[in-house]
């Protein structure tokens, strides 16, 4: 099983058909129905990918935002999932433009061991198992969240100073979207780690709503998304 965690969740090698065969069944994380108006939608990780293996049912609003937090995946409620609608309240998710969802979502390449991160999560919330089996983070302000990180200048600049340019990195094993200012970001890509601290999902979700992002890309990637 150490052998595969590593590979994509969409890999197709010998060992992954293995030990995820094509045929083998794999439950769904369905949230439970939040209110009448909610629409229901159908996801699978990454999102886009057509041979996206993990299965999710959401709820969204008239606006495809999420009702709730993507499961696993804390400080995401409000984000917005682009939808195939097969029934006026049914659909299928096919992509998504949120910067927070963007983790989820093709083409950064998310592996197995992400699926295992944001199932352990998903066992804590649906009430399945204790809450040390997880990797949340514990925080002051929100109880916990999903582990996350952002340079001193993002993390601890107090509310009164104006946004800042930041880019996002994608961790490819399940923790939230990292966030690195402009003036930071050459340190960090030299390996320079010293100006990062740790927040929660929820706290950095702040920061991605206040700062405005200039580019996305994920861990071990030779390009930029956009």
């Amino acid at each position: 099983m150490k052998k595969v965690l590593g590979h994509a969740l969409t890999c197709r090698c010998d060992d992954c058909a293995a030990m995820f065969p094509g045929d083998r069944f794999e439950a769904a994380w369905t949230v439970p129905r939040p209110g009448l108006d909610a629409r229901r939608v159908e996801a699978r990780l990454p999102l886009g990918h057509p041979q996206a293996p993990l299965a999710f049912v959401v709820w969204v609003d008239a606006d495809q935002r999420l009702l709730h937090d993507w499961p696993g995946f804390p400080g995401t409620v409000g984000a917005r999932l682009e939808v195939q609608w097969y029934r006026p309240d049914s659909g299928r998710a096919t992509g998504t433009r949120d910067v927070a969802l963007g983790a989820l979502a093709d083409p950064v390449p998310l592996t197995r061991r992400f699926a295992e991160a944001v199932n352990a999560r998903c066992m804590v919330a649906f009430g399945l198992a204790p809450d040390e089996s997880a990797d949340f983070i514990a925080c002051d302000t929100h109880g916990a969240g999903a582990p996350a990180t952002a340079c001193a200048c993002v993390a601890e600049v107090g509310s009164g100073a104006g946004p800042r340019e930041v880019f996002v990195f994608y961790d490819v094993h399940g923790a939230y979207p990292d966030l690195v200012c402009a003036d930071c970001v050459d340190r960090f890509a030299s390996g320079d780690l010293g100006m990062m601290r740790a927040l929660c999902s929820h706290c950095q979700q702040a920061r991605l709503l206040r700062h405005r992002v200039v580019g996305r890309t994920w861990y071990g990637a030779d390009r930029m998304i956009d």
